[in-house]
């Protein structure tokens, strides 16, 4: 396959007019200038590598604890329409019961074939959280960070958690370690830890932080928390949730002069509910309202998760920061998340012999077409 006539967003660089020929699911060539060859015409528009989203919960009415192959299949073939081409499934906290039962559903769901975005594994986020910086999460349900609990999830999911958002401060370093030795990315979230206390698993090798702002210590004069230390150290990826409701645009304009392009890593942390009409809904066992893209609590009014989309998320960054150069755009949606996953070798930027995973973006970034290993899986 051929398509032509495109700005091609490279690492390094954008080809103004280029064309690209995808085979056998990867990159065959990138080309500049025009061809002759047969192929799709992109007329102009943005070829950019998919988006992959590292913290996702659900849309279009799915979600992780809809618990069935079925439900994460819908999942997989819709949030293709948001260019997002690869994804980490998203959990709330749940009881083990329950737990046990959508691992295993989810583990038969990784095993058969994709229709859709790809799916990475499982980002566990909860129950090994604090209280005091919980969020939409069930307190009854929260645990300290345990290897034993870990194992045991593991175990039920086939070995398909590649994230787990974690309270450090909650654990001697062991439960760090244990991550770094199993091949699951430490993101350090929901808690209240203090500057201080976070360099004993910085020195153990976390370098990842679950939506910057959103559940955690902050930034203050007195006591600099989760947030204070992540903008400090320059090697810390953050997750950013750049819908304008979660962080203020101001704000978005502080992260991105203070972390840069390639310290960043846009997300959308959606529920079930995006891509829905407003309304009333569920959120693990929590009540949600939804009105436009905002999701809160029934309850207390606490932000319970996203409803935006992915799209909307890069537009919104954009706006904030109308300065971003789309070759450092990317390093947000793919580059930056697909290293710290290692998986840079096959996917996250336009270079021969990776997979063929792609997004067509208009003038106004919204999205067109979006491959999967080479197959339109989604076209406007």
């Amino acid at each position: 396959m051929i398509l032509k006539n495109a700005k091609i967003v490279l690492e390094n660089k954008v080809i103004n007019n280029g064309w690209v020929e995808l085979e056998n699911r990867v990159i065959k060539s990138v080309n500049e200038g025009t061809t002759d060859l047969e192929g799709m015409d992109l007329k102009g528009k943005w070829l950019m590598p998919g988006f992959i989203d590292c913290h996702v919960h659900g849309g279009y009415g799915v979600d992780f604890e809809s618990g069935t192959i079925e439900a994460f299949e819908k999942f997989s073939k819709n949030v293709a329409q948001e260019g997002i081409t690869s994804y980490v499934q998203g959990s709330v906290t749940n009881s083990k019961e329950n737990n046990k039962k959508y691992l295993t559903e989810f583990a038969k769901f990784m095993q058969s074939p994709m229709i859709g975005s790809k799916c990475l594994g499982l980002h566990l986020e909860g129950p090994f959280i604090s209280k005091e910086k919980k969020g939409a999460h069930e307190l009854s349900l929260l645990e300290n960070p345990n290897i034993e609990s870990l194992k045991e999830l593991i175990n039920f999911s086939n070995d398909n958690i590649r994230i787990v958002t974690y309270a450090a401060d909650l654990q001697d370093g062991s439960f760090t370690k244990f991550m770094l030795e199993n091949n699951i990315l430490p993101s350090v979230g929901h808690t209240n830890m203090s500057f201080s206390e976070c360099e004993k698993d910085y020195e153990i090798g976390f370098r990842h932080v679950t939506h910057l702002f959103n559940g955690m210590s902050g930034v203050s004069q007195y006591e600099p928390g989760l947030a204070s230390f992540s903008l400090f150290k320059d090697d810390i990826l953050c997750e950013l949730i750049t819908d304008g409701i979660h962080i203020e645009k101001d704000t978005l304009k502080l992260v991105y002069k203070i972390k840069g392009p390639e310290n960043i890593c846009i997300i959308t942390d959606a529920m079930n509910a995006k891509g829905l009409d407003d309304g009333e809904y569920k959120l693990g066992n929590l009540e949600v309202i939804k009105k436009g893209m905002k999701v809160s609590l029934k309850d207390s009014g606490v932000l319970a998760g996203a409803g935006a989309t992915y799209d909307h998320n890069i537009r919104t960054m954009i706006e904030a920061n109308p300065q971003i150069e789309m070759s450092d755009l990317i390093k947000m949606t793919s580059t930056n998340i697909a290293k710290q996953l290692n998986i840079f070798d096959s996917t996250g930027s336009i270079e021969v012999n990776k997979f063929a995973d792609l997004v067509v973006l208009n003038d106004k970034l919204e999205v067109e077409k979006t491959f999967v290993e080479g197959k339109v899986v989604y076209e406007r």
